[in-house]
């Protein structure tokens, strides 16, 4: 057989490399020969516990993962293959909107869906248009249509109105599935900290109850004591220190205590006190142990059935029904949904045109648990 000299100065043989299947099992890489599969498996899940996939809806600007999120399984063969589907677990799922959620997870198979481990979603509510009517519906109704869905974690991101926070959370706690672990945060503490009904309108019935006792209260009895569930509240050490809540060194435990009258209940003056309301807040669910926690794809009857009067159980129908109203074709919008491999702001290098390209975001971040408050948050939350 003939032989040539290779880079180093050796001799190699013309033999082919060998292969399973069709892959290279690339026996001259270090990386293979050096490091056991047990090695590679750890920095494979390293790469991919830091990497977020965000997703958004916003028609005015078109947001996207961060360049080349995932190049890791383009690297060869033998790490894809290696790498399977494990990465879908390990990768953070960040959806600015319950539109983008379900968008991008109701096309999915549930034995793929079913491996999605990490998921971060905004807890704002979800409006679907009638003819002459407005239907809105919690996160709870929302994961109602991703049957399969089992998570270890969940994080909210609640919106600006603390009485709908309040509202979506207690119905993740009273009848939310697809997680094992829940943390829900808010922009302040206000959650907790309103009066009955604060700004005297119909637009919602706002109650609430001393917490976390009464949210203990529910998980047991839907969990079982002895399973062992719990409801724990935080709340972050300094006011406006916002993005936080997820460091332990920043937060501290926090309990209400009972309300004198059961039956009323009146503004928190602690919690809406000057530098105490724009704390940031955060509440820690967890399933019991042996819990079931598998999405199971029954409506929500206290909280509304995103299904009901559809003429299709399906999500594409809902969206085409009751969100999408344009006559424009897709196409006509000025970027595409597959990922480039490259892009520059400047004029000479990209073709784009310049008001187009200030449309387009890419996903920047430090740490793949981080959440982004708006820019409204803070209009809504001035002291």
């Amino acid at each position: 057989m003939a032989k040539r000299k290779n880079d180093v100065g050796g001799e190699e043989t013309n033999k082919k490399p060998r292969t399973t299947g069709d892959i290279d099992l690339q026996q001259a890489s270090l990386f293979f020969r050096r490091f056991p599969q047990e090695i590679r498996d750890n920095i494979y899940r390293a790469v991919f516990e830091s990497t977020r996939l965000r997703s958004a809806t916003e028609y005015y600007l078109k947001k996207k993962p961060a360049l080349n999120s995932l190049a890791l399984l383009r690297t060869c063969r033998r790490v894809k293959m290696e790498i399977g589907t494990a990465w879908l677990g390990w990768v953070r799922f960040y959806f600015e909107d319950t539109e983008a959620l379900l968008d991008k997870l109701t096309p999915l198979p549930i034995n793929t869906l079913s491996q999605l481990r990490r998921v971060t979603v905004s807890g704002e509510t979800l409006h679907l248009v009638h003819p002459g009517l407005i239907s809105q519906f919690r996160l709870v109704s929302v994961l109602k249509l991703l049957p399969g869905l089992r998570l270890d974690e969940l994080t909210v991101i609640g919106g600006p109105d603390y009485r709908v926070c309040y509202d979506a959370l207690n119905g993740l706690i009273d009848q939310g599935s697809g997680w094992k672990v829940l943390r829900y945060i808010t922009f302040a503490s206000e959650m907790l900290g309103l009066p009955e009904n604060q700004h005297g309108d119909n637009y919602y019935n706002y109650y609430r109850d001393a917490q976390p006792s009464h949210w203990q209260a529910m998980l047991e009895n839907r969990d079982g004591i002895l399973s062992r569930p719990s409801v724990t509240i935080y709340r972050a050490t300094q006011p406006a220190q916002h993005g936080k809540i997820l460091d332990p060194t920043k937060r501290v435990k926090y309990e209400q205590k009972p309300f004198v009258n059961s039956e009323e209940f009146l503004r928190d003056f602690f919690l809406m006190a000057d530098g105490e309301r724009n704390k940031e807040m955060m509440v820690v669910v967890k399933r019991g142990a042996g819990v079931d926690y598998e999405e199971k794809g029954e409506p929500a009857l206290r909280y509304g059935d995103i299904y009901e009067g559809m003429e299709e159980k399906t999500w594409e129908f809902v969206r085409r029904t009751c969100l999408d109203f344009s006559d424009d074709e897709d196409d006509d919008y000025p970027f595409s949904d597959e990922e480039d491999d490259d892009y520059s702001s400047s004029d000479e290098e990209d073709d784009t045109p310049y008001e187009a390209r200030d449309l387009i975001q890419y996903d920047t971040y430090r740490d793949a648990d981080e959440y982004v408050w708006h820019w409204f948050w803070f209009y809504f939350n001035q002291e």
